[in-house]
């Protein structure tokens, strides 16, 4: 029986199965072609990339700089990219306008500036990016990627084309995973998508990562059998999540205030994490006919307890009291 060596598992899979090229991002269809136009008409503007973590902002960033040069290496004297923890240093307004400004023997066609994170970079070193940014050659765009749109200031905004990225479907999902998976000889099944699918809830890093990271656990003696099956088991262990067939008694017990219940189905799940219940829920209250005021207590019930528990308070003595006060918020509210 073929195997795959531990070795394999050395380059994490985000990165040897980040798209290289427009054409291969899954998803996002409308930025995707527009994007494209801009490429055919030669107009590139400054561009931000709006939308939660792992829905391809970071890959649609380096596809179209390959696009725009036809090159598949970049050079540093093409592109710079920094994120939210580098403006911590003096020098990196200076880094980025050096860059900006230089000019070489050999000028590249487009120069790009990736800032990652930018709703985390302060306003005053907003407004100072965009002075950068009203100064640089024509040749020089910027590309912001931000999960929250609202914190960039209204000057970055009027200066750019704005793209929103959006989690995952589960049709394009389950070809990037089945892609994967025929590559690394992996044998999956629909039960192991759906579960990868509920516990990444469309975040395409996430659900990269956890895969590999399953595939790597399931190693006997530094190998992996082919068409050996993952374990959903292993899934939830990864994440912290509880068992969807078990989180789903789990919110029924809720409804019903059988809190004893709750906590045995807890109990009975040891690798869930405080964390990954939590996520859970919310995505569990999205869906659910409640008061927006009953959806309000609970969201900050959970943030509330989740800080609790980074003071290295006791995990059993705080989810007792979070489990008493989520049944306390749907009795008062109801």
């Amino acid at each position: 029986m073929d195997t795959i060596s531990l070795t394999d598992l050395d380059l994490p899979w985000v990165e040897k199965y980040r798209p290289q090229s427009l054409a291969e991002i899954a998803s996002q269809s409308v930025t995707i072609q527009t994007l494209q136009k801009f490429i055919e008409k030669d107009s590139i503007p400054h561009l931000i990339f709006a939308g939660p973590a792992g829905t391809g902002k970071t890959s649609t960033a380096y596809s179209l700089i390959y696009d725009v040069l036809g090159v598949k290496k970049l050079s540093q004297n093409i592109i710079l990219e920094r994120n939210a923890s580098d403006n911590v240093r003096m020098n990196t307004r200076d880094e980025i306008k050096n860059f900006v400004n230089h000019v070489g023997i050999f000028q590249p066609k487009y120069k790009f500036v990736i800032l990652d994170e930018a709703d985390l970079i302060p306003r005053a070193m907003q407004n100072a990016f965009r002075r950068i940014i009203e100064m640089a050659p024509a040749n020089v765009k910027f590309i912001f990627m931000c999960n929250y749109i609202e914190k960039i200031i209204d000057p970055i905004l009027s200066r750019c084309a704005i793209f929103r990225f959006y989690p995952l479907p589960f049709e394009p999902f389950s070809q990037q995973i089945d892609k994967i998976c025929r590559n690394e000889k992996i044998s999956i099944n629909d039960e192991i998508k759906n579960a990868i699918y509920y516990i990444s809830q469309g975040d395409m890093r996430q659900a990269i990562n956890l895969l590999q990271m399953a595939v790597s656990l399931s190693y006997e003696d530094g190998s992996y059998a082919e068409n050996r099956m993952i374990k959903p088991a292993v899934l939830y262990e990864i994440s912290g999540f509880l068992p969807e067939n078990a989180f789903d008694r789990f919110c029924s017990l809720l409804y019903n205030k059988k809190i004893m219940d709750m906590k045995k189905i807890l109990a009975d799940h040891p690798s869930y994490s405080s964390r990954g219940l939590f996520r859970q829920i919310l995505n569990w209250l999205a869906l659910q006919p409640l008061k927006p005021v009953q959806k309000e207590i609970m969201v900050n019930l959970m943030g509330e307890f989740d800080y609790r528990l980074t003071l290295a308070s006791d995990p059993s003595i705080q989810m007792d009291g979070f489990l008493s006060e989520l049944i306390i918020a749907l009795e008062e509210n109801s």
